[in-house]
């Protein structure tokens, strides 16, 4: 809708250039060919929520999702963030730069992974949580949802169906007059049928939404469990045949690697730190 165009706002860069620009200051010298340079978030909820949301809470969403991505990159690492009104739905469109703190470009380091993503979600969800919003089910495909509830439409239940006669579509008299009268335009006439039927069907709508979000619920819900079920028998599969003192000493064997990988892992991320420190103007990307 380009009339609201002019609603749309700029919060980091206000031009192409000035974007390129301040890409081109943060991407070190030294980088991989195929690295990824910026990553692109889009950040919305439901047309439902927007449409019921006052306007200091899309301002709180807006503005708590911007902080997200400052806490998750740095604020400086933001390169552009725009919010749109003049589409379908608002949203927030950034781009960052995955530049971590010793200044190497590592998309992976911030969401290369399963785990990381789904943690970025929940974190995510967390922010907005209080503005009617939730996470989607966890390991499932869910995106996140409005929870407001139609409880005024349900109550109503649902309505028979509605009788249009032919006097109803006929033009009412607005105003009798002494030698003349007002009545309906043909627009008129529609715009109050319209509005009977809606009413009438409000509550039917309502509730057929309802269950189907309940149906959407119930199948993630599914969906997850049958998941959780093959990784346990995955699980289950690896100590089959074991004593409980044989699984007890596996045990013990993969949490020493777990602390040993872990450690492994504290000193290349110091060393890294330690080489950035020295070398502030210099990145070495993987």
């Amino acid at each position: 809708d380009q009339e609201r165009t002019p609603d749309n706002q700029h919060l980091a860069a206000k031009s192409t250039d000035e974007a390129m620009g301040k890409l081109r200051d943060l991407l070190p010298e030294k980088r991989r060919k195929d690295a990824v340079l910026a990553v692109e978030y889009v950040m919305t909820a439901s047309p439902e929520w927007f449409a019921q949301a006052t306007p200091e809470q899309e301002k709180a969403f807006f503005q708590r999702s911007l902080q997200w991505l400052a806490d998750k990159y740095g604020v400086d690492r933001i390169v552009t963030a725009s919010i749109h009104r003049d589409e379908a739905t608002p949203h927030l469109s950034a781009f960052v730069v995955p530049l971590t703190q010793d200044k190497r470009l590592s998309a992976k380091e911030f969401i290369g992974s399963r785990d990381k993503m789904r943690a970025d979600q929940t974190s995510y969800a967390g922010c907005v949580a209080d503005l009617g919003l939730e996470r989607g089910i966890e390991g499932s495909k869910a995106t996140h949802q409005t929870i407001q509830q139609h409880y005024a439409a349900v109550g109503r239940g649902v309505k028979p169906l509605v009788a249009i006669t032919p006097k109803a579509v006929e033009p009412q008299v607005l105003r009798k007059g002494l030698f003349s009268s007002d009545v309906e335009t043909p627009e008129a006439v529609a715009e109050r049928l319209t509005k009977v039927i809606n009413e009438r069907y409000a509550g039917t709508i309502a509730t057929a939404a309802t269950a189907l979000q309940e149906r959407r619920r119930a199948k993630e819900m599914q969906d997850t469990a049958n998941d959780l079920r093959k990784r346990l028998e995955t699980l289950q599969g690896a100590f089959k045949g074991l004593t409980k003192d044989q699984v007890k000493e596996v045990l013990k064997v993969a949490m020493t690697f777990q602390l040993e990988n872990k450690k492994a892992k504290e000193q290349t991320q110091a060393i890294r730190c330690e080489q950035g420190k020295k070398s502030p103007d210099r990145g070495i990307s993987r």
